[in-house]
């Protein structure tokens, strides 16, 4: 009787989600129940409105089904903060019922293609004529692992050297600054610490607390200046020890010195906080003088910021981050930001990307960069007038056609805590050498030994 009664439970259990998969399938399978083909969209949403992710893609959505009547497209934010997002995206592109188009973070994709997630868009790509010939070369190459190409960027990000005017010019110097090398940048910082008492003369993100912001705002900003790259393209390897890589940890280490100590001091620099505390209080309250940064950072100054700062713009000064010694091609920028994919197992790709154009036309994108403060990755839209209107929206424009980016391998996410690291280490006193020496040992256990090589 009681196993009479087990199978019996078994049987209705069975059958329970048998029928659930059934009344399912029309949302996760492609079909809706008045036989339109369904194409989900994912993506992040977070915070306080307003959302602007939300906002162009219900655009999208209604121009798509009006010249479409056949496909319906359904919108699916995922309602986490950065790190969930990444995995409950992760979550639904590996279940029986993923998402046909998804928000990748540009840092993530070359892991998510090895998971196998992404379709590749090449062949659609070639028929789009608008791809090649507006999105900067940059700006496709970002989003290509293994000579394919992966997604289409949305909006991007660069980097350069924000500058307070009014302390330049109590230190007596030049408000239209430029520098043309790092000395430049030291000389200066040193200047403001001599002459212009109770301010940062500098900041540039360092040490493990601060993540890829310290890689990247920070580290990679000096790097890719010199001549020695962290990775070697022509050999696939990764360049884990060279002059450039200890010239890099040197300039960290004298902004950190403790007995002049340019920098902010730890409890700020250390911290998951720094970037918060450097745009939201130092930076809005005049008491830093040189950041190197993103162009993001207008967002938490304008109306309705976290830090409503009007005054931003006559204030503060931008500048080039310049080559170690000023070598060609003179200025170094880096770049991040967000594109859109297909998802490898989704049952409708060409209706998939035939949406995806429509969301990337000139006039939706403007729509979404302008809105979200974004700088466009698409030549045409810098020409809009909205677009144009923006601060700063030619100068941070004019960047990302020699703009670099972060190797787009699974192994970085780990190598980049270990430039964190030596950051780290420098500025808790260890030599540069020895700093550089515990990051070519952390890259061969991460890489592998024959994937790492020496400069000397």
């Amino acid at each position: 009787m009681n196993l009479q009664f087990k199978g019996l439970r078994l049987h209705i259990l069975v059958l329970s989600l048998f029928l659930l998969c059934l009344i399912a399938l029309p949302a996760c399978g492609g079909s809706s129940s008045n036989g339109k083909t369904v194409i989900r969209v994912v993506y992040q949403q977070f915070g306080p409105p307003p959302y602007y992710e939300q906002q162009w893609w219900t655009k999208v959505k209604q121009q798509v089904e009006a010249a479409n009547p056949k496909i319906e497209v359904q919108l699916q934010p995922i309602i986490a903060d950065e790190g969930s997002y990444y995995t409950k995206l992760a979550l639904q592109l590996r279940s029986n019922n993923p998402p046909d188009i998804v928000r990748e973070d540009s840092f993530l994709i070359s892991s998510d293609v090895t998971a196998g997630y992404l379709a590749p868009l090449d062949d659609y790509l070639k028929t789009w004529p608008d791809y090649s010939a507006q999105w900067f070369p940059s700006m496709q190459k970002i989003t290509t692992f293994n000579g394919k190409n992966y997604g289409v960027m949305n909006g991007t990000d660069v980097r350069a050297i924000w500058y307070n005017k009014d302390i330049f010019q109590k230190a007596g110097l030049p408000t239209d600054w430029q520098p043309k090398t790092w000395a430049d940048i030291l000389t200066a910082a040193h200047t403001i610490k001599a002459k212009v008492p109770n301010v940062v003369p500098i900041n540039l993100y360092s040490g493990i607390p601060m993540d890829e912001a310290s890689t990247m705002q920070g580290f990679e900003m000096l790097l890719y200046g010199t001549k020695d790259p962290l990775y070697n393209y022509d050999t696939n390897k990764w360049i884990a020890s060279s002059k450039g890589f200890q010239d890099s940890l040197d300039f960290v280490k004298e902004v950190y010195n403790p007995s002049n100590l340019l920098g902010p001091t730890n409890d700020i620099a250390l911290s998951t906080q720094a970037g918060n505390t450097v745009a939201q209080q130092l930076l809005p309250k005049g008491k830093l003088a040189i950041d190197i940064d993103g162009s993001w950072l207008p967002g938490s100054w304008q109306k309705g910021g976290a830090a409503e700062w009007p005054e931003w713009q006559t204030t503060l000064g931008v500048a080039k981050m310049p080559t170690q010694n000023g070598d060609a091609p003179q200025s170094v920028t880096l770049s991040g930001g967000w594109a859109y994919s297909i998802s490898a197992r989704s049952s409708h790709k060409n209706e998939a990307f035939d949406v995806l154009k429509a969301a990337y036309s000139k006039d939706m994108l403007a729509f979404y960069d302008v809105k979200a403060s974004q700088i466009t990755p698409r030549k045409d839209v810098a020409d809009v007038a909205d677009y144009k209107n923006l601060p700063l929206s030619d100068f941070f424009t004019n960047l990302v056609s020699v703009t670099q980016f972060r190797p787009g391998f699974p192994a970085y996410p780990k190598i980049s805590v270990e430039v964190d690291r030596a950051m780290q280490n420098v500025m808790q006193g260890q030599s540069s050498s020895d700093a550089m020496n515990a990051y070519y040992n952390a890259v061969q256990t991460i890489a592998g030994s024959d994937k790492v090589e020496k400069r000397p």
